[in-house]
C-alpha cells in the first residue's frame, strides 16, 4: 500500500500570540504594583519606650537664571531669616535653572553645609 504525501503542513503551536498576551500581563502588573503597595493598611502596635521615627523634613530652594534664590515661594534676601527654617530640616532640595550662575548654587550649598544639612537632592529646571 502506497502512502499519500500530504501537502498540508503539520499542526504547530504559534508562540507569538502567547508572547503578546504575556507581555501585556507583565505591563499590567508593572503598572498596578505601586498602587497595590500603597493600599496596604497595617495596624502597628504601640510601645511605652523606644525611639520615635520621624519623617524627613525637607527644605526646597530654587536658583533662578538671574541668580536669585527662592525658598518655597519667597525670594531669599536675608539669610539670617532663613536660618530658623533650616534648623529643623534634614533634607534639602535644590532646583537650579539651566542658566543659573554656579556661584548662586554654591552659595546655597555653603549655607546648607553651615547648617549641617548634607543630604542634598538636585534637580534642574528649564
Amino acid at each position: 500500500m502506497a502512502r499519500k504525501l500530504s501537502r498540508h503542513p503539520a499542526a504547530e503551536i504559534n508562540i507569538v500570540p502567547m508572547l503578546d498576551v504575556l507581555l501585556v500581563l507583565v505591563a499590567v502588573l508593572l503598572l498596578l504594583t505601586p498602587f497595590m503597595a500603597k493600599s496596604i493598611n497595617v495596624d502597628l502596635p504601640t510601645t511605652a519606650s523606644g525611639a520615635v521615627m520621624t519623617q524627613d523634613t525637607a527644605i526646597t530652594f530654587e536658583v533662578h537664571a538671574d541668580g536669585s534664590v527662592w525658598l518655597e515661594g519667597g525670594q531669599v534676601t536675608d539669610w539670617t531669616k532663613v536660618q530658623g527654617r533650616m534648623k529643623g530640616a534634614t533634607v534639602a532640595r535644590v532646583f537650579a535653572d539651566k542658566g543659573a550662575a554656579f556661584q548662586a548654587v554654591t552659595q546655597v550649598l555653603d549655607k546648607l553645609a553651615a547648617n549641617d544639612i548634607h543630604n542634598v537632592q538636585f534637580g534642574a529646571k528649564d
